[in-house]
């Protein structure tokens, strides 16, 4: 887990309140976004990081 955090666009993502996001993702582009939902399906799966996360891949398609 802690390799496939490293990797991640945004620093200790995994920590991040679903309120501090929108401003941390957004620089991303759409693979970077979809990333950091890849990795929130397999850990924590927190729907407010998620619907956060989904809203901006959507305003990027």
């Amino acid at each position: 887990m802690a390799s496939d955090r490293a990797s991640l666009p945004v620093p200790e993502f995994d920590l991040l309140p679903a309120r501090c996001l929108p401003s941390r993702i957004q620089a991303l582009d759409v693979q970077q976004v979809e990333q950091l939902i890849g990795y929130e399906r397999n850990h924590a799966q927190r729907l407010e990081v998620l619907n956060v996360l989904e809203h901006r891949r959507v305003q990027l398609r």
